[in-house]
């Protein structure tokens, strides 16, 4: 069902109930533009305080500029009408000629996001969103459906930072806030329950996790042994880390530290392939020989093969077949 228009503009969709116009409603956008001290009792500008808060810490204050064309939003919403209607092509075509003629409007990127989404493309939409959010940092739908997205590639910790955005965004009485909340919510009980840790340190591991592959991948392996320390140091039931440690002290001849630490990897999770394959080939290592070095893959056991329930083992062989 179509949306009323904002009581300011007369040309957005309204989506927000202002105390500043009797209550009546207005868009996202109106609502950012007339924000001011009397608004303190209201929970979009607190949760926009503290977005800017947030983000003023690291990057300082994020100032855009977003164009608003009644005419470009409501052609969106007739393609996005054709694609719910299951003619895909249909509004795929007339928000791709909109792009053309309005890159900066981030309703039409939003569009082209749900498009692609909706197409199982979900790469090409995570870059729409983005696009969307780049524009107009308060857009809560393109947060939301970013955060689906991600979820849909089991990519849980980009799921998890969307969706904080979605919440930081968003009013808590609007349902998309109340999934996006609901599914942080359920993933703090399971990285608790799993890894005996909160989830910001969950995703801090993340994060450094990814900076010392980054080193395997350049063959520092001593950084990248560091980085992978500082992993455990956060969370010290994360057999990635230990395998991946395993990997290095082999690529530097240790062939007993390596051995340690794919035992240590086992103890954690004895059915996690990478640590039994790798321990394997470590094994059959003279002392003081160094494991082949070759390309490293990226790979998220978990998620590309656990899940998938692909056998890491016959993923190697066929490597080695080719």
């Amino acid at each position: 069902m179509k949306k009323g228009k904002c009581v300011i503009c007369g040309k957005n969709r309204a989506r927000r109930i202002c105390g500043l116009q009797d209550n009546q409603m207005v868009c996202s956008l109106c609502c950012a533009e007339i924000r001011n001290s009397d608004c303190e009792d209201c929970q979009y500008f607190k949760t926009a305080k503290q977005y800017r808060s947030s983000k003023t810490k690291q990057f300082g204050v994020k100032h855009f500029v977003a164009e608003i064309n009644e005419e470009v939003e409501s052609l969106v919403d007739q393609a996005l009408g054709f694609v719910e209607k299951g003619d895909i092509k249909k509004g795929r075509a007339i928000i791709n000629d909109l792009r053309k003629d309005y890159p900066r409007n981030h309703m039409v990127h939003y569009g082209m996001g749900v498009v692609h989404a909706l197409s199982e493309e979900n790469d090409e939409a995570i870059k729409c969103f983005d696009k969307a959010i780049n524009i107009f940092p308060y857009l809560i739908e393109a947060h939301f459906n970013k955060g689906v997205a991600y979820k849909k590639k089991q990519d849980v910790t980009n799921t998890i930072k969307a969706f904080k955005e979605v919440v930081a965004t968003g009013s808590p009485e609007d349902s998309m806030v109340k999934q996006a909340k609901n599914f942080i919510e359920e993933m703090e009980r399971n990285v608790l329950e799993t890894n005996g840790v909160d989830l910001e340190t969950y995703l801090e591991c993340h994060e450094i996790f990814n900076k010392a592959f980054s080193y395997m991948e350049k063959q520092e392996w001593q950084r990248a042994i560091n980085g992978f320390k500082a992993c455990l140091i956060k969370n010290k039931k994360h057999p990635q880390s230990y395998g991946n440690m395993g990997l290095c002290y082999a690529q530097l001849g240790q062939k007993e530290v390596a051995l340690s630490a794919f035992n240590k990897a086992l103890e954690i999770d004895p059915t996690y392939e990478p640590a039994i394959v790798n321990r394997a080939a470590v094994e059959s290592l003279e002392a003081g020989e160094k494991l082949e070095s070759s390309k490293m893959d990226s790979i998220e056991y978990y998620k590309d093969f656990t899940l998938k329930k692909r056998s890491f083992a016959q993923y190697i062989l066929s490597k080695i077949k080719r």
